[in-house]
Order: structure tokens, then sequence, then C-alpha cells
């Protein structure tokens, strides 16, 4: 399994995939993607396909899994310049769900990162949404702050890679 780099032909796969994470999520009543705040990232996400941050997970030559991977500071981190992965939008397909693929995922960027001489992993996720903060913390993660950006707040969390 590795991960591969989405082309902007898949543009419409890889907005399926987030969009039927966003609405199993609403169904659960658990607050992360709102449906409407997704649609207000379309463009965005094309614009980081085009710009090569975006990749999938193949199984039985379908895109299972999405992630995506950037490594420029962000402000929510107060802009520290820390050198690190950031992890964004992992989605995996419902069909391929508690199959361990995130977990996955989690080590094949690690991977990465220690192939680039890179430390640390970092995501954020909204603080009220417990389930997700325990998957991440029982991936390694340590919580290190909760940021309100004017409109939800966010728990930061890090994963220190042991070179």
């Amino acid at each position: 399994m590795n991960l591969r780099l989405v082309t902007p032909a898949e543009f419409e796969t890889v907005y399926d995939i987030l969009h039927e994470n966003a609405l199993w999520l609403s169904q659960k009543n658990i607050i992360q993607w709102p449906l409407d705040w997704l649609q207000s990232k379309r463009q965005e996400i094309q614009e980081s396909i085009e710009f090569c941050t975006y990749y999938a997970i193949d199984i039985d030559g379908e895109i299972a899994a999405v992630v995506e991977i950037k490594s420029v500071p962000e402000n929510i981190w107060a802009n520290d310049n820390l050198l690190a992965i950031y992890i964004h939008k992992l989605a995996i397909r419902r069909e391929y769900a508690d199959k361990n693929l995130g977990r996955e995922i989690i080590k094949l960027i690690e991977l990465r990162a220690i192939q680039q001489g890179i430390k640390y992993l970092r995501l954020d996720c909204v603080a009220r949404n417990n389930k997700l903060r325990q998957y991440y913390e029982s991936c390694g993660f340590i919580f290190k702050t909760e940021v309100n950006t004017g409109e939800i707040v966010l728990a930061l969390y890090e994963y220190k890679i042991d070179i």
C-alpha cells in the first residue's frame, strides 16, 4: 500500500469521498466537516490537488482514501516555523471504514517524513469532536492546545517521530 498523488482529473472522486464523510458525520451529529463548510472549500480543494498536496490510497483499482499533506507552517500554529508535515482532510470511503486504513495512512506519512528528515506530524480537529480526538491520541498524537479561529475551536495535535 502506498500514497500516490491525486491528479486534477480525480477532483470529483476526491470531493465525493470528502462529501460522503461529511454526510456521514452530519448524520451522526458530529461537527467536523459541516456540508456547507465543505462546499465552501470546493475551489480550495481543487487548487490543492493542482498544487500536488492531495494523496490517495487505492484498493482494487479505486480510490479508497484521500488525505491532504502540507509542509508550510500554518496560522493556527502561530506560524512557529517548526519543520513539520501537516495532515488535513483524511477521509476514507465508508465501505473501507474499520479496516485500519487511517492508521496505515498515518504510518505512510510518518515514513515520508522520515525520508525527508522531518520529525513532526501535525493535525487539527474540531475541539468538541471527542471521538476523533481519542482516535488521534491512540495513534500517538499529543494534544498541544486549543485555538479559537473565530468560527470554531480547534484542537491541535502533534506527533514526534523518533528518528
